[in-house]
């Protein structure tokens, strides 16, 4: 197979500025030598400035200062703190209204927690504080006052028997002067939340590139190490390299998916954007608030458009591998005028599932009007007993409030018609006895503001477990049975602490105290949750509107879930013509089913500053739609976990575990070639 291969220099794990109290500062420069033979030694600095934060004042502290280093590396010689002051510094004592110095030493105490809460196969931490205090003002009102920076040099001797491309880590900080002895203390108050990374001030957080390429004298490796990443050709990957922390994760763009859903006519814009896989192998998708219409493909401009509240898309699987073309894409689309592009509506379409109480009349929507009150919003959805399953959410679409959640079934047998519009689209609208014809709708499955099932996970106990938000925490349900229409019970912490699965559907007072987040620092905003080997992972989007997806994991799919790492961060702008610039970043929601290798594959949405930037401007098209990424190598945000290539969606055929493969439709495949099977209950990429 053709591959190719991206060469890269990855970034580094923490150079992290914690903040104190209500004085935040944070790592603006790292510098560093990127190549050297082994054995020599190198110098460094490390510049700290303030976050532009006005509380706070004076502080009279200790400094600190952390770098992770491959064992065997050492700090050779002297390493200095120095605080530079700016003319018209004035801190409130003539002494550290000037430029001073000092210096720092080895700390026990510090090195031994910094391993001990960020540990790294084959790396150590080394922890120094500063050998007197000082007094430092870094915010305040007045920022002509304030110091201008802190900065730290360093020089570090290399290992004389290793080779290889390595990671640097860096941390600096302070403590307060009473407070020096208390680092590692069990009672961690502010002080030693600073000393430890546990003032959750990770936004402060600097990416830069600090790997550093250890060779022989000859300029050779031993060891090739991890500088290269590479993926098929036909792919259409782009490496992220700034966006992963060192030695971790590997994040791309997925530039094949974004041209797939870079489209011209019909759907051309949509957000919700979920996915579940089918027992055949096909991907149904399903779209919140919608653009249907014609667009200038040279100008990425849209024109006139339908605003269909929620739409549906199934991306066809072929000979058992998922197709990826736009022929692969169809759209199944009630559309109003497909026969005459110079009339009204062309290529307009209706909303998939009205709310029973949407205000427009039958012959409204029969000339293509569309529900703008009461609407559905998609949930997730599953495969139960030969059909899909799939939970819609009521929402007062003004006022973005949650009513109720309904129940639609849609058969998974029957006709799949070609050609349904125009021959050079693949779009179609399912009727009785056709494929992924909607067979059913039962609303009121509950009534609530709270949105159960938004996303769910199903689990091998026979349960599907179904996740929400509420005020930026996560709350759970799950299913009697794999059915979702089996009786649901609500996973509850009652006044006294102890959690229950209750049958009635939760007050308010019991949402709010039933987090299952292990911190109320934990803030998300969608939580998907999957299972790898014995641990329950959660990836989520930080608040709000952030491009920080973090993951989290849990032994038990209803929580607490704990130890959140960073598992990489999205671009600060959109691939686009025109403006580039996000108004709200939102919906990163993750993708099992689009899986090749075990990686994470996410989507994101986006929307500009006011609603009619998304018509006639050029690069128009391109807000309020997908674009995607996947990230590989997850695991290594844990330094406890394996790598693993199998796949990690839901399971949609029965659990076979023999050794065997099987293709998507349950037949054994005694030499399987390439494409997707099941094996062990999984699915699995042959390549």
């Amino acid at each position: 197979m053709n591959r190719k291969r991206f060469l890269f220099i990855n970034v580094a794990l923490l150079a992290v500025a914690v903040c104190l109290c209500w004085s935040c500062y944070k790592i603006t420069l790292v510098v560093q030598a990127h190549s050297i033979v082994k054995g020599n030694v190198f110098n460094g600095k490390l510049v700290i400035k303030d976050t532009n934060n006005t509380a706070g004042g004076m502080e009279h502290v200790y400094g600190l200062f952390g770098i992770r280093v491959p064992e065997g590396w050492e700090v050779d010689g002297q390493i200095v703190m120095t605080q530079v002051a700016k003319a018209t510094t004035d801190t409130g004592d003539p002494d550290y209204n000037q430029t001073i110095t000092r210096s720092l030493e080895t700390s026990q105490a510090y090195t031994d927690l910094l391993n001990r809460c960020y540990p790294r196969n084959g790396y150590t931490w080394l922890g120094f504080v500063t050998s007197s205090d000082f007094k430092t003002l870094l915010s305040g009102n007045d920022a002509a006052k304030r110091v201008d920076s802190i900065y730290v040099d360093f020089t570090i001797a290399t290992s004389s028997d290793k080779t290889g491309v390595y990671y640097l880590d860096y941390v600096a900080g302070h403590i307060a002067h009473d407070k020096v002895n208390q680092i590692g203390a069990v009672d961690r108050d502010w002080a030693t939340r600073v000393a430890t990374f546990q003032a959750d001030s990770i936004s402060n957080f600097y990416l830069t590139d600090t790997s550093i390429r250890v060779t022989n004298t000859d300029g050779s490796m031993d060891e090739p190490g991890d500088l290269e990443w590479a993926t098929p050709v036909e792919w259409d990957l782009e490496a992220m390299p700034n966006a992963t922390y060192a030695g971790t994760a590997r994040a791309y763009k997925d530039l094949k998916y974004n041209k797939l859903f870079t489209r011209a006519l019909g759907w051309n814009g949509g957000d919700g954007v979920l996915t579940v896989g089918l027992p055949n192998g096909d991907v149904l998708w399903t779209f919140n608030d919608s653009f249907y219409g014609v667009v200038n493909d040279r100008l990425r401009a849209r024109g006139s458009c339908s605003f269909p509240r929620n739409s549906i898309m199934v991306q066809k699987c072929r000979d058992g591998v998922l197709g990826e073309t736009p022929q692969d894409l169809v759209w199944l689309a009630d559309y109003v005028n497909w026969t005459d592009a110079s009339a009204d509506r062309y290529f307009h379409a209706r909303t998939h599932l009205r709310h029973p109480q949407g205000e427009k009349t039958d012959a409204e929507i029969a000339a293509g009007d569309i529900d703008q009150t009461k609407v559905y919003w998609s949930g997730d959805g599953t495969v139960y007993n030969g059909k899909l399953q799939m939970i819609w959410v009521g929402v007062e679409s003004a006022e973005l409030l949650n009513l109720d959640g309904s129940l639609a079934t849609y058969s998974l047998d029957g006709n799949e018609p070609e050609g349904y519009y125009l021959p050079t689209i693949p779009d179609y609208l399912p009727h009785e006895g056709d494929y992924l014809y909607r067979e059913s709708h039962t609303p009121n499955k509950f009534v609530g503001p709270c949105a159960y099932g938004s996303t769910l996970w199903e689990d091998e106990d026979g349960h599907c477990y179904l996740y929400a938000v509420e005020n930026m925490g996560t709350v759970v349900a799950r299913s009697q049975t794999r059915d979702l229409y089996s009786p649901w019970q609500y996973y509850i912490k009652d006044a006294n602490g102890q959690w229950n699965w209750q049958d009635t559907y939760p007050t308010e007072e019991e949402r709010r105290r039933s987090n299952i987040m292990a911190s109320s620092s934990y803030a998300i905003m969608l939580p998907w949750v999957f299972k790898q080997g014995d641990w329950y992972f959660m990836t989520s989007q930080a608040p709000i509107f952030s491009p920080d997806v973090y993951i989290y994991r849990s032994r038990t799919p209803y929580g607490p879930f704990d130890e959140r790492k960073l598992l990489f961060r999205l671009p600060d702008h959109l691939d686009k013509l025109g403006s580039q610039a996000y108004h709200w970043l939102y919906m990163v929601n993750l993708h099992p089913a689009l899986s090749r290798q075990g990686e994470l594959v996410f989507s994101t949405n986006s929307d500009p500053d006011d609603f009619w930037m998304n018509f006639n401007a050029r690069g128009s098209a391109d807000y309020y739609r997908p674009f995607f990424y996947r990230v590989f190598d997850w695991q290594k945000v844990y330094s406890d976990l394996p790598t693993s290539t199998s796949v990690v969606a839901p399971v949609v055929t029965d659990r076979v575990h023999d050794n065997s493969y099987y293709n998507l439709q349950g037949q054994r495949i005694d030499h399987p070639r390439r494409g997707l099977y099941i094996k062990n209950g999984k699915k699995v990429f042959i390549k």
